[in-house]
């Protein structure tokens, strides 16, 4: 079955579920969308003026709530809120740069309704970080079975109907330092120019990862970037050194004065891992 779109929002047909398979089953059936906090879902309806004739509502479930720190992760439940991730003390100091991206997102009242889903689904400004954080993702497929992926493999081709579940970031170790700037036209206003995100380990050996993210750009790792700076580890770091790196990275910024930008932003990022 396929569901269409109509002209009223009073016409949509809010359907509620009381389980995770029960959710991807009912998407799947009337191919809707999902909702839960719907900030980005109605920005996007209200634009086309077209809303779906079937919505279903993932509120109700309970095992999509709820964060908590395992033996050597934390599980943040897929329908947490942001500002409720802000609010929990113990993630906050054990992931200080996931508390700095989630504060620059939106204002208040929106980190107040929009979930951590609902960012990574519509590309959200947490990409860049979730990624260098290297994030997993547990979720059902449009069956209902239960599957795990990291979050850069994700991105590349998002099943349909898949349902998100939790978000699983690995505990930083001791030599770990992460980084993330984001650049706007105003902080509290979505969405960010560029949004860089790092994180630098040099011992035992290099493990370097970065991602971008911005208006113009789908968010991703530096693969380029990553590969030569560890290969490089000894050796000081230029923006121009990097500048036909983070070409290879972001062709669509190779002839933009924001490549520059990002070069010099991934430039601080590593000295701050030096300091």
């Amino acid at each position: 079955m396929t569901s269409g779109t109509c002209p009223d929002r009073r016409q949509t047909r809010i359907l509620m579920p009381a389980s995770a398979k029960e959710a991807c089953a009912l998407a799947r059936y009337h191919s809707a969308p999902y909702m839960a906090g719907a900030s980005a879902l109605q920005l996007g309806w209200n634009k086309t003026g077209r809303w779906p004739e079937h919505v279903v509502s993932l509120n109700a479930i309970n095992t999509l709530h709820g964060c908590h720190r395992a033996a050597d992760h934390w599980s943040l439940g897929a329908l947490s809120r942001l500002s409720e991730l802000t609010r929990n003390p113990d993630l906050c100091a054990e992931l200080p740069v996931l508390e700095t991206a989630l504060l620059g997102i939106g204002a208040p009242g929106i980190r107040h309704i929009a979930t951590l889903a609902g960012n990574i689904g519509f590309a959200g400004d947490l990409l860049p970080t979730l990624l260098v954080l290297d994030a997993r993702l547990d979720w059902l497929d449009e069956n209902g079975a239960d599957q795990q992926t990291l979050l850069a493999d994700w991105l590349t081709a998002p099943p349909a109907h898949a349902l998100i579940a939790r978000v699983r970031l690995p505990l930083p170790q001791p030599q770990q330092h992460l980084h993330m700037e984001k650049l706007a036209s105003r902080s509290a206003f979505n969405p960010p120019l560029l949004n860089i995100a790092s994180s630098w380990q040099w011992q035992p050996q290099p493990d370097l990862r970065l991602a971008a993210g911005g208006a113009s750009l789908r968010p991703r790792r530096l693969r380029a970037c990553e590969q030569a700076l560890a290969a490089t580890a000894d050796q000081p770091l230029t923006t121009r050194t990097l500048l036909p790196l983070l070409a290879a990275d972001l062709p669509e910024l190779a002839e933009q004065p924001l490549l520059q930008i990002a070069a010099n932003l991934v430039q601080a990022q590593w000295h701050g891992s030096h300091a």
